[in-house]
């Protein structure tokens, strides 16, 4: 693995540190603030969400979850988001929109559209990611900024310790979202506090 860029960029929620990182050809990019070698680190997995995050798609909390990662990582003055391209849960943009495009027509969920094109309902390991907060030298303890079991595993299984898990308040995601989120836990196994 190689990192082959850096820069630092200026945002709302102070400067973060941005990293390109090659994993084997697949682009995972590191946001950090702060010392991220040592303490307790808030580290976030994020995978693309071009509707949510550019577009403002009510139908998630992707955008939300990103915000509020920046926002917590700045409160606590140190911690990471590891950025990867995989598009609806690494299906790709394409069958993403298929996808949506059956939930619109047919009203099912996002696990039975999944299913409908013969895909599983989370196509992601989070290899590559773990590879990237080991390079980068982050500590064992860790705040988790997700439900994601698969996350959670990965984690686990690299030898990270989750004291806590953070989120969303559900409070200020619209009602699509709020359904969205409610699949993930009874189909997909996430564990939420505030459903």
């Amino acid at each position: 693995m190689t990192t082959k860029s850096k820069t630092i960029i200026q945002t709302e929620f102070g400067p973060f540190a941005v990293r390109y990182h090659d994993v084997g050809g697949t682009p995972v990019v590191s946001f950090t603030q702060g010392d991220i070698t040592r303490g307790i680190q808030v580290v976030r997995m994020h995978s693309a969400c071009l509707f949510g995050e550019a577009f403002h798609s009510l139908h998630c909390d992707c955008e939300h979850q990103l915000s509020e990662t920046m926002r917590f990582i700045e409160r606590h003055g140190s911690g990471i988001i590891l950025y990867s391209y995989e598009e609806g849960r690494g299906i790709g943009l394409e069958k993403k929109i298929a996808a949506m495009e059956l939930q619109r027509a047919t009203g099912c969920d996002t696990v039975e559209a999944f299913k409908k094109l013969g895909l599983p309902p989370d196509c992601r390991d989070y290899a590559d990611e773990v590879a990237v907060l080991q390079e980068l030298g982050v500590p064992a303890h860790i705040y988790s900024f997700s439900g994601n079991p698969i996350k959670r595993r990965a984690l686990e299984d690299a030898g990270f310790h989750i004291d806590a898990e953070y989120e969303v308040e559900s409070k200020h995601l619209s009602q699509l979202a709020l359904r969205e989120k409610r699949v993930k836990s009874e189909k997909m196994g996430y564990s939420y506090k505030d459903l």
